[in-house]
């Protein structure tokens, strides 16, 4: 295949299969107080058949796959500043992505990571002409200064001062807003409880995503995304490498999620782990498909996926307006289960994948994507195909 169909291809495949390991990740947050409990350091408790698929996301999903994003991200970038050759369109284009994401943030889901990107994303106008060799340097430092930090938070005092009780009551009128309340009553709430913290750890937050954006510019630079013998022979390291280093991290936290009981050094141990196998893993699976999809067999069983990598934007906007409306609006909160809501997350992205193929087939972009160009480049583009003669 061809350099230009293989990149687009290849990219928007992992770009899609990175939406539905999202997707999985989130599905809890939609339905539980996920986020007080996170912010409070308690654990969820499972049994049965949800014990075993919380271990499975916590080592092979948790932390996994936004790093892919934020890595085709990065590329992402290299990709357009040699198009366009426009470091003003790419401020532009950051500028609706940082109003896309902080309207998501305050009046739909804290999860959102489009506020992060874009304010992220800016910094690589610093970076975009530093060499290769540099830009790798800069991306493992960052990536291992902040693992330093999270590897030494395993040993700092925890604040235990804090009544159970008054935790307990805390999660109980969350639980109580996202039931029952008004959708203003909620939104007030949530800026308080959910947006106010989440952009104070934005600083923090930022430097592993920058770390990845420079992963996936260094990529960009390489032109890793190329199918030829040289990127084969590189990839296939790294797909080696990767996998040998995330093994024993995987092995690790495993272990200490099955044999130890709940603590607060325990659990600050494996999300030391968790993260750091976030990136080892994250570069396993993006290298494994790159070698996958040399093969006819293995091309066009992913394809499908591709239809939902060109329409991420606006597929990863519609996860959450569907996922919220669902729970609430059939009163589900707190009552499903980990694989029911991993069973719904799984007909909700089969879903996209069926509306994405249909509208491509119609339109050149997705409706948030099309919005997104036209606002870069200050003129609507060609939005519906040309309908096709006979």
């Amino acid at each position: 295949m061809a350099d230009k169909s293989s990149r687009i291809l290849l990219l928007d495949i992992i770009r899609g299969f990175a939406l539905l390991g999202i997707l999985l990740v989130n599905m809890p947050t939609f339905h539980s107080p996920d986020f007080l409990k996170t912010y409070y350091g308690i654990t969820s408790t499972y049994h049965g058949p949800d014990h075993f698929l919380s271990l499975f996301y916590q080592l092979f999903i948790q932390m996994k796959f936004y790093p892919i994003f934020a890595f085709l991200f990065g590329l992402g970038f290299y990709l357009f500043i040699k198009k366009t050759n426009g470091l003003d369109l790419f401020i532009k284009r950051m500028n609706l992505l940082l109003m896309i994401g902080l309207f998501h943030l305050i009046f739909l889901w804290y999860g959102d990571i489009l506020h992060l990107y874009a304010v992220t994303g800016l910094l690589l106008i610093f970076f975009h002409k530093l060499s290769s060799k540099k830009i790798l340097y800069w991306a493992f430092t960052l990536l291992t200064f902040y693992h330093v930090l999270l590897g030494a938070s395993v040993f700092l005092p925890t604040d235990n001062s804090t009544d159970p009780k008054v935790i307990m009551k805390k999660i109980d009128i969350y639980s109580t807003i996202y039931e029952d309340a008004s959708y203003k009553e909620w939104l007030l709430y949530r800026i308080k409880i959910e947006v106010i913290p989440i952009l104070t750890q934005l600083p923090i937050a930022m430097i592993p995503i920058l770390g990845m954006f420079l992963l996936g510019l260094y990529a960009g630079k390489q032109k890793l995304f190329v199918y030829n013998d040289l990127n084969r022979l590189q990839i296939k390291i790294w797909c080696k490498w990767s996998f040998l280093i995330s093994l024993p991290i995987i092995l690790a936290n495993g272990l200490i999620m099955s044999g130890f009981s709940i603590s607060p050094v325990w659990e600050a141990l494996t999300h030391f782990l968790t993260s750091l196998s976030g990136i080892t893993l994250c570069i396993f699976y993006m290298s494994s498909l790159y070698l996958l999809l040399e093969h006819t067999t293995f091309k066009k069983r992913f394809i499908p996926f591709s239809y939902v990598g060109r329409m991420a934007l606006t597929n990863y906007l519609f996860q959450t307006i569907v996922s919220l409306g669902f729970y609430r609006g059939f009163h589900l909160y707190e009552k499903i289960n980990l694989v029911e809501g991993a069973v719904i997350s799984i007909l909700l992205f089969s879903s996209q994948l069926l509306f994405s193929y249909y509208w491509l087939t119609y339109f050149h972009n997705g409706p948030v994507e099309w919005l997104w160009r036209s606002f870069t480049y200050g003129k609507f583009v060609p939005f519906k195909k040309a309908k096709q003669r006979s």
